[in-house]
């Protein structure tokens, strides 16, 4: 296989492909995968969308003979300023796909040194350890090629995503991994000092303002990683941090006043009451905390934040969040012993929960107008959350375990309808719906004031629209109702709903839709 290395325009005799580059390359001739600056190997076959060019190129030697014809005749991407071709190649991302544009043109190739965004995915690499494969001869170990993308990069980097999940992973379970299972190698291990280092500590650590990383399960599940400490060490003006599949140590974790986006996803965290959380990260605006485990008695006090997404295990019997400016709080829980809302400015509250505790502090919750409940504790929950609260939209929906008879034990007919009627919007999920069927048939009284002005239902396939009847009595005049019928309901059913509704409450302005 003949090697050629390009430092200009330089032609191989007998051979209809040119390179133009201002620094050393190598391209194998016949071969399907090419090196390029980024230590990447990228297939020949590569598709490649240059929004700027207008169509599609699809591999190496038709990249090369149309730069070629362009060349002669004047490429339109070097007229264009080189922020602007680097701003396009930091939407592309992907650094294989950068690597292959990298080849069309002169101008691009100059661009992708100044690529603001860059993203490493290792997912061929991790589909090849699952098959119990081995790596392809002599390619650079994943960290490495992340340490050479920041170099190459450097100051000229503000956001950069490495991915070694592949979808796969999932502590929550995996925290049990039988032995087997484990992956003692660590070249996937992308949260570990080495791997962190290796790209934080270039230029490009003190200039990135994102950062995601998501690791390998298998090799990360039995090491508690020093990514935390390390990036709050190096990358001093980090605004956005997401980290995925880890089991993170916060010894040594210094304080990050410019980030103000925090997601963990999947992470063991050894912070059991979030104290180094709160302490290091004051000016968090938006936190999401998804299957974080590692905890036990965890209280989010955050002065800035504003919007949370906190999914919880079933260990926490405690729960607290106080943030005086949240606005936005979706919680999903099991059965805690204790919750604390501080939130006076909270107004959307998405509460996913089995059973509410004795001990409820939720006085805060002066300003709650929005709230989306998914629960069998109805009763329980209509009393804490909605009771005297000027609610405005209420969202019901039950737990995809739940039957549809479930609703019937869990809250009387009668209260449920006047509750509904109390509130001006009210949107119901499908399995709410379908238990809700059952509800209305058992409903004796109907003829209270009603504030519903707006309302939203889906309704079963094998349902009739008799059984809704009930509901829409409870509407207010000129209320506004859509239903929403499933999309394998026979047409003459819909027809004949549509037709019977419309009939019986001509004041009721109706709109209908489908659902799956």
């Amino acid at each position: 296989m003949d090697r050629w290395t390009v430092g200009g325009a330089v032609k191989h005799l007998g051979c209809r492909h040119v390179v133009e580059a201002d620094r050393v390359e190598t391209l194998a001739q016949g071969s399907r995968r090419i090196e390029l600056g980024f230590g990447l190997p990228v297939a020949s076959e590569r598709r490649v969308r240059f929004p700027l060019a207008g169509h599609w190129r699809t591999n190496t030697p038709h990249i090369l003979r149309n730069h070629l014809r362009m060349s002669a005749s004047g490429n339109p991407l070097d007229a264009l300023p080189a922020a602007v071709l680097a701003d396009v190649l930091g939407r592309v991302a992907d650094a294989g796909d950068i690597a292959a544009c990298r080849l069309a043109s002169r101008a691009l190739l100059v661009a992708s040194y100044l690529c603001p965004r860059a993203r490493l995915c290792a997912a061929d690499c991790v589909r090849r350890r699952r098959g119990g494969g081995e790596g392809r001869a002599g390619a650079p170990a994943f960290r490495t090629t992340a340490r050479s993308l920041a170099s190459l990069l450097g100051a000229h980097l503000r956001s950069l995503s490495l991915d070694a999940a592949d979808g796969q992973g999932f502590p929550d379970d995996a925290m049990w991994v039988e032995e087997g299972e484990f992956d003692e190698a660590d070249d996937l291990h992308l949260t570990s000092e080495e791997a962190v280092t290796a790209w934080a500590a270039t230029a490009a650590g003190p200039v990135l303002r994102e950062v995601e990383i998501a690791d390998y399960w298998p090799q990360a599940c039995w090491r508690k990683a020093e990514a935390l400490p390390l990036i709050s060490h190096y990358c001093l003006n980090l605004t956005r941090l997401g980290l995925k599949n880890a089991w993170l140590s916060v010894d040594g974790l210094k304080k990050m006043s410019n980030l103000t986006h925090l997601t963990l996803e999947f992470i063991r965290l050894d912070d059991e009451d979030l104290n180094q959380l709160n302490e290091c990260f004051p000016c968090l605006h938006t936190l999401n905390f998804i299957g974080v485990g590692g905890l036990k008695d965890p209280k989010i006090h955050l002065l800035q934040l504003k919007t949370c997404r906190w999914e919880v295990s079933n260990v926490p019997r405690s729960l607290a969040v106080l943030a005086p400016n949240l606005v936005s709080l979706e919680l999903k829980c099991v059965r805690p012993d204790k919750l604390i809302l501080d939130t006076p400015s909270l107004s959307t509250l998405k509460l996913t929960i089995e059973k509410l505790g004795a001990t409820v502090q939720v006085d805060g919750l002066v300003s709650l107008t929005d709230l989306r409940i998914e629960s069998l504790d109805l009763s329980y929950l209509f009393l804490v959350f909605v009771g005297s609260r000027a609610i405005r939209m209420l969202e019901l929906e039950l737990s995809e375990s739940a039957s549809q008879y479930d609703l019937l034990e869990a809250v009387n007919p009668d209260y449920l309808l006047k509750m509904l009627a109390s509130i001006s919007e009210v949107k119901l999920g499908p399995r709410f719906s379908c238990g809700l069927t059952l509800c209305l048939a058992l409903c004796k009284d109907s003829g209270f004031t009603s504030c519903l002005k707006k309302l939203l239902i889906h309704v079963p396939q094998s349902e009739s629209s008799f059984q809704l009847l009930p509901l829409f009595q409870i509407c207010a005049p000129l209320c506004e109702v859509t239903v929403l019928f499933h999309a394998e309901s026979a047409d003459a059913i819909r027809q004949g709903a549509m037709s019977i509704c419309m009939k019986s409450f001509a004041g009721i302005r109706w709109q209908w839709g489908t659902w799956k």
